[in-house]
């Protein structure tokens, strides 16, 4: 039985290794997960407070479904794959992918206010040095999605080749928030691709696109650089929503880290607005929850405010050299309201911290925190996926 109660931090970071089809692999994590699912659909506020009631709307129904249509167009296969989370944990599917289409329901209804509790936070530090290349990334989110997470290693093999790009194999890591498809947080695969997301709050969004969430599971699948960047522009449709996606391949020889600031695109283009920096061997780059290059209006006070906190807190370290400083910076509490590491002891406030992972380019490894890094040592370190 769900009830519906925030439990205190759990010393916990549960893990599933699944393999099947998409649907195979999306009702096993249902099912594993499905008593933390139902607890965090009775928890959300986003979805019982703004999504479901404009749902239950005529227009709010019609941008549900044509937002639903898009993807079933481009990604058939994700929304199987999601469908089978909704069964294996006997939900109802409609929830599910509203928390997917996020804040573009209300947008798209001109809801005012748009929901209040929006999360604000995420902090990527990129370490590009030739002895230490590092991808450490500070999982923020609504305080109810504590211990509402999981990691799934998935293995997903086709008879034929899926969607838009002809997948017909994934084998992948990625972090999950409840119910959710992975590829929205952090995640690497078997192609060697290490990436993070940092969601940006665009005020400019597009019903009838193609959500981030659904691109960014697209971009599980990609086997090199070129391949990335097709996925993240989304030709012939493009991405109803903003990130900013922190990646690698670890074959790449140039050695080259990027950050890619994705948005809507402004000229209603069928294709993702995207600005790509590279970060290059001898470099660093941190990247959190507002466009630093794109000039489009944000939506959320609350995330901008937060995200010039956390970028003056790591403008006050040294550039960082090593694991242990990329630790201590992404476990700093020094940033009063908006610290890096969120654990105020408040029960009102909004956004807490669940998780860390810190990606060892070069060792090849992933270390998954679940309280503090600078204080505490990884629940685990985990090889990553790579053939």
């Amino acid at each position: 039985m769900s009830s519906g109660k925030i439990l205190p931090r759990r010393q916990a970071v549960p893990i599933l290794y699944t393999r099947g089809t998409h649907y195979e692999v999306g009702f096993d994590m249902g099912r594993t997960f499905g008593s933390m699912i139902k607890n965090f659909l009775i928890l959300s506020k986003p979805l019982n407070e703004t999504y479901l009631p404009l749902y239950q709307s005529p227009k709010g129904r019609q941008i549900y479904n044509e937002t639903l249509g898009s993807v079933k167009d481009s990604f058939p296969q994700y929304i199987r794959e999601l469908e089978g989370v909704a069964d294996g944990a006997e939900v109802e599917f409609h929830k599910l992918f509203l928390l997917h289409l996020d804040e573009i329901l209300p947008q798209a209804l001109k809801h005012q206010p748009r929901s209040k509790n929006q999360p604000t936070g995420c902090s990527t530090i990129v370490v590009n040095q030739k002895n230490c290349r590092l991808l450490g990334h500070t999982e923020d989110a609504l305080t109810e999605t504590l211990n509402h997470y999981y990691f799934v290693v998935a293995h997903i093999i086709s008879d034929k080749p899926q969607g838009k790009y002809n997948v017909k194999e994934e084998h992948f890591m990625s972090l999950c928030y409840a119910g959710h498809l992975p590829g929205y947080t952090m995640s690497q695969n078997h192609h060697g691709l290490v990436f993070s997301i940092n969601t940006i709050s665009a005020e400019l969004l597009r019903s009838g696109k193609t959500p981030r969430h659904f691109i960014t599971r697209a971009l599980l699948a990609t086997s090199n650089v070129d391949d990335a960047f097709r996925v993240l522009r989304d030709a012939g449709v493009g991405a109803a929503d903003a990130c900013s996606i922190n990646f690698t391949f670890l074959a790449d020889p140039r050695q080259m880290c990027y950050n890619v600031e994705m948005a809507p695109s402004p000229e209603r283009k069928n294709e993702s607005h995207l600005n790509i920096k590279e970060i290059p061997l001898g470099e660093h780059n941190y990247h959190v929850n507002q466009f630093d290059r794109i000039r489009q209006d944000q939506a959320n006070d609350l995330m901008i405010e937060s995200s010039i906190s956390r970028m003056q807190t790591f403008g006050c370290y040294k550039p960082p050299m090593s694991e242990l400083d990329v630790r201590h910076m992404l476990g700093d509490v020094s940033g009063g309201d908006y610290c890096v590491w969120r654990e105020n002891k408040r029960c009102d406030e909004v956004v807490k911290t669940i998780a860390v992972g810190i990606f060892d380019l070069s060792g090849r490894t992933v270390s998954l925190y679940s309280d503090n890094p600078s204080e505490t040592e990884p629940h685990c370190r985990l090889p990553l996926l790579f053939k």
